[in-house]
């Protein structure tokens, strides 16, 4: 895996976040942030590790609050924690 494929799945994972409905107000607040991080990451011409620095722990975060309610969007969210842990961020 390299950066390009973590930017497809950023991309794939930007677009499920803005599908998600059925939120309470701390959960929807949680995913706009995350949403807005990955878009801050996808709008970079190079993206460099800090870039990257604390979306894999407000992902993971997310992703206990949100994992019976929402499993699609949690599936996404544990794909791209992988391969920021495979890339070393």
């Amino acid at each position: 895996m390299d950066k390009q494929q973590l930017r497809e799945q950023l991309e794939l994972l930007h677009a499920e976040l803005a599908q998600v409905k059925s939120l309470d107000s701390t959960e929807a607040e949680m995913l706009q942030q995350l949403a807005g991080d990955i878009q801050d990451v996808l709008e970079r011409e190079e993206n460099q590790e800090q870039h990257y620095t604390g979306l894999g722990e407000r992902l993971k975060e997310a992703v206990a609050r949100l994992e019976a309610s929402h499993p699609r969007a949690t599936e996404a969210m544990r794909q791209v924690i992988d391969q920021l842990a495979y890339l070393g961020i």
